[in-house]
């Protein structure tokens, strides 16, 4: 049985790990700078690509319903300043990107407190030795909702359901191939999650895995051998522990399919207090018809049941349309676990022209497109929450971006079902009254640039969640905006939002103005 840990938390191991993972991020910028440095003296040596972009953003937001309440609004006027740096790195040795803000919030109304806020998206590799060994790192820190049934607010102003989580990622690898035979990796990764609410648990992940095998290129079949083992401790409730050992066949049918048959083992005390094992068998296959379109689709046999991922994309000259559907366990607290910088960005990315292959020029023009219609770079469609303990996620997703000569549209349709895999403890959460939560939402975005200086952009969101136990709640909004360019580098926006929401416990409409001044450097 792993060790039960009652509602406390370790914060000084957990804050030098969050502090290490921070000094290994900003590590790869200084590395990726000195390499800029060496490879400009080296006479002939091609230019290394680094871009570091500064900018700060400042506004006032007025809300008719700053406290969020249905029988007592309060209107609320917030003053911030964002101060942000953003960076690419695309040097030999360094590849990735950081994103930070960090937002100071001052409430003249007192009806939330006043509050510094951080942002990151962070993700790059440094390669530490001869092709050989390298260093994955990560991190992330955003606002997460406590409950998925809390009240939520127009432009956020009311954090009684909202919480600062951040999560920071280091792993270490070797790769390399035997003679061409086979190519074999051996990893390492230690992963830590931190909110700022006591009701909600932390995390530390560790994991130690290894893979050998040989795609098949230019024959028949390829196979592959994988192990892992991984070890999780929350702060609330039990530790656990996973092995899993599996094996592989791959079948190249034809240069664009291959189908993939695998089997193996599996031991973990997540459902169990004792440690108890599971056979895994598992199908899958990748069809790629065309450079346009892609096919995969595979489903195991596991100890949660039958867990699948489904991934479709078809690209146009205009459009992208994307499909996900997945059913997987999550040892994290948090249902999202990848790096990216913004949904609205990603799918702008899959618009951009492939021939475009510079992530420094690709990351300008998109930024630059996003910056002159006035979308923000991520359009929070679907709403994740913070649970305590593992989780069985059960997600169907589909994404459409369109785009014309002065237009874009971005769609986003997402069905979400969660519930707990650890039964057998109270933790505090939504899973201690809800065996199955489901969440339905969807959310439109349109820009379209009026002048060469001016754009109107409008957005909807829907979504809902219901419990099993009953409780529900609804939220929808509206906004309405305008963004011009005031001088080369700088732009300026007026938004006006409207938004309802309602639970079990009442309901409430809030009606919202902001207007902000953008600076890049």
């Amino acid at each position: 049985m792993r060790n039960t840990h009652p509602r406390t938390s370790r914060p000084h191991q957990r804050t030098a790990i969050m502090f290490g993972c921070a000094a290994l991020l900003s590590l790869l910028v200084g590395e990726s700078l000195a390499q800029t440095a060496d490879q400009l003296r080296a006479p002939g040596a091609p230019k290394a690509t680094v871009w570091i972009e500064p900018s700060v953003s400042v506004g006032a937001t007025l809300s008719s319903n700053g406290n969020a309440s249905s029988s007592n609004a309060r209107s609320e006027l917030m003053f911030d300043i964002t101060p942000g740096v953003r960076a690419i790195l695309n040097t030999p040795r360094v590849k990735g990107f950081v994103d930070y803000a960090l937002s100071a919030q001052y409430h003249v109304d007192g009806n939330s407190g006043n509050r510094i806020s951080n942002r990151l998206n962070a993700n790059g590799t440094l390669e530490a030795w001869d092709q050989r060994a390298f260093v994955d790192l990560s991190g992330t820190i955003s606002d997460q909702s406590i409950s998925a049934f809390g009240p939520e607010s127009n432009a956020r102003l009311s954090d009684s359901n909202r919480s600062e989580t951040s999560s920071f990622r280091i792993s270490p690898f070797i790769r390399g191939s035997f003679g061409g035979l086979a190519d074999y990796q051996v990893r390492y990764a230690l992963q830590t999650l931190n909110t700022n609410t006591s009701i909600r648990s932390d995390s530390t992940s560790q994991v130690l895995s290894a893979h050998l095998g040989s795609r098949p290129v230019g024959q028949l079949l390829g196979w592959y051998f994988d192990a892992s083992s991984q070890e999780t401790d929350y702060t609330v409730g039990r530790d656990t522990r996973s092995d899993i050992a599996r094996a592989g066949v791959i079948i190249a049918v034809n240069p664009q399919l291959n189908v993939t048959l695998s089997a193996g083992v599996e031991t973990n005390d997540t459902i169990t207090l004792q440690r108890e094992s599971y056979n895994i068998t598992g199908v899958g296959f990748e069809w790629r018809p065309s450079l346009q379109t892609s096919v995969s689709a595979s489903a195991e046999d596991r100890y949660f049941g039958t867990g699948y991922n489904v991934a479709l994309e078809h690209r146009t000259g205009r459009t992208i349309w994307r499909y996900v559907a997945s059913r997987s366990a999550s040892d994290s607290p948090t249902q999202t676990g990848s790096v990216s910088l913004g949904s609205v960005y990603d799918l702008l990315d899959a618009l951009l022209d492939p021939a475009v292959t510079d992530p420094i020029v690709r990351d300008r023009l998109i930024r630059g497109q996003l910056f002159e219609l006035g979308l923000p770079a991520d359009a929070e469609v679907f709403q994740d929450f913070l649970s305590s303990s593992a989780t069985l996620n059960q997600i169907q997703r589909l994404s459409v971006a369109l785009s014309g000569i002065r237009s874009v549209v971005t769609f986003n349709i997402t069905r979400g079902r969660t519930s707990r895999l650890d039964s057998l403890t109270t933790l505090g959460d939504d899973f201690d009254s809800n065996s199955e939560i489901d969440q339905k939402s969807w959310g439109v975005n349109y820009a379209h640039r009026l002048t060469p200086l001016t754009s109107f952009n409008a957005a909807y969101l829907d979504r809902k969640s219901t419990g099993s136990s009953g409780v529900n709640s609804k939220r929808q909004s509206i906004s309405l905006g305008l963004s011009t360019r005031l001088a080369r580098r700088t732009n300026g926006s007026v938004q006006l939002q409207f938004g309802r929401f309602n639970n079990t416990a009442g309901s409430y409409s809030d009606t919202a103005i902001s207007g902000r001044i953008n600076h890049r450097f």
